[in-house]
């Protein structure tokens, strides 16, 4: 069935930017900046300015700190 379906896609919205969505709950915008770094606005209006490298390591922190909190459920 579709609706069961975890659907998470990139919908481009210009040459330097794109939007992250999941199911329609969040939509968070990364624009390339002239200046190299990426600007990412949440669903609330709240933007952080990154460095590509520390962009990169956000799955990595997600998957990190799941890691952590089964440890913490299970321990």
């Amino acid at each position: 069935m579709i609706g069961d379906l975890n659907i998470f896609m990139i919908k481009v919205l210009s040459d330097n930017s794109v939007q992250l969505c999941g199911k329609g709950k969040c939509c968070p915008i990364v624009t390339l900046r002239e200046d190299g770094t990426y600007e990412v606005k949440d669903d609330y209006g709240n933007t952080v300015l990154v460095k590509k490298e520390e962009l990169e390591l956000v799955a990595d922190a997600v998957k990190t700190l799941d890691i952590k909190r089964d440890q913490l459920i299970c321990g």
